[in-house]
């Protein structure tokens, strides 16, 4: 019986909508699927079109410029669906579409609530160091990220996690979800549990601006804004004159006698091993951070080492000399 209407635009949809259609065991259906259009998807950093599914499995599918206009809520109820399932959407929904579905819209977020609600919750949990995280699914209502809990599961984040990483984990936790309990919702069947208000956080929308980089904050400061903003996030950077040199990947290595000796010398930055480099960080610039991936501006991504020569060479990185 064709029950669901999954609303979603990122990778962690396109797993609970592949648990849905590939489960077996799993007996609800889904009758169509709601996404962003294309001028939208511009806005999400971490945007999956479904493409493939959709045609591959051939569920009808809406392409919205905002899921509460009129073509969106019509297509929506033409389905008549038991729930709404919703995963990566930043659109408020509104009173009109939380009644559309018989026995409610259900919201899957990224983090463990009550603790970061509101938007980049997955990034500001790595900016700030935490370790433990994880993947909420609660019945929605009026407010954001509010209404009460379904279904939680939790998990580490260890210090080699980054972005991609920890949405790969969500992407298992709301499968598991999914499987345990998704027969269930579309029956009514819910087990409710009040969010804690007492331990409600709340993360503000972020944007490409607030990656910038400064050597003086703290090495391990800088290491995870570096992980909480790499590809498909628009990047951490540091500005060097005009140009915007943004990280993708690094390290804080332990203190040996080939970083000592950096750190007492007079260099900014050197090249280390076969492809990194080693940059000068911190107030006192006596800590030091390893940068294996970056790019300069919009130009494509280079090792470390080569960024080194990049500003030692006059902007140029290979030779025309043949080795």
């Amino acid at each position: 019986m064709n029950n669901i209407i999954i609303i979603a635009c990122t990778n962690v949809g396109r797993h609970i909508i592949l648990e849905i259609l590939k489960n077996k065991n799993i007996k609800s259906k889904i009758s169509g699927v709601v996404n962003l259009n294309l001028k939208q998807s511009l806005y999400k950093s971490n945007y999956d079109s479904y493409h493939d599914i959709i045609k591959e499995y051939k569920i009808p599918i809406l392409y919205v410029d905002n899921i509460n206009e009129k073509k969106s809520l019509e297509w929506i109820k033409k389905f008549k669906p038991k729930i709404i399932l919703q995963s990566g959407w930043s659109q408020k929904f509104s009173k009109e579409l939380l009644h559309i579905p018989k026995y409610g819209c259900i919201g899957e977020h990224p983090a463990p609530l009550p603790y970061g609600r509101g938007a980049a919750c997955v990034n500001w949990g790595l900016i700030k160091g935490i370790k433990n995280w994880g993947d909420t699914f609660f019945l929605m209502n009026n407010d954001y990220d509010n209404g009460p809990i379904l279904s939680q599961k939790f998990f580490k984040i260890y210090t080699n996690d980054n972005v991609k990483t920890v949405y790969d984990k969500i992407c298992f936790t709301s499968k598991e979800i999914v499987e345990e309990n998704i027969d269930k919702w579309t029956l009514g069947k819910f087990n409710l549990t009040n969010q804690n208000k007492s331990n409600i956080v709340y993360f503000n929308k972020r944007y490409p601006e607030d990656g910038e980089i400064y050597l003086q904050e703290n090495v391990n400061d800088i290491h995870n804004k570096i992980r909480a903003l790499t590809k498909p996030y628009p990047g951490a950077f540091i500005r060097n004159n005009n140009d915007k040199i943004y990280i993708w990947n690094s390290e804080i290595p332990k203190k040996n006698s080939k970083i000592i000796k950096f750190l007492n010398s007079k260099e900014l930055f050197v090249k280390f091993d076969k492809n990194l480099l080693l940059l000068k960080v911190g107030k006192k610039m006596n800590s030091v951070i390893k940068i294996y991936r970056a790019n300069i501006n919009n130009d494509p991504d280079i090792w470390g080492c080569e960024l080194f020569t990049y500003f030692k060479k006059n902007r140029k990185l290979f030779s025309k000399k043949k080795f």
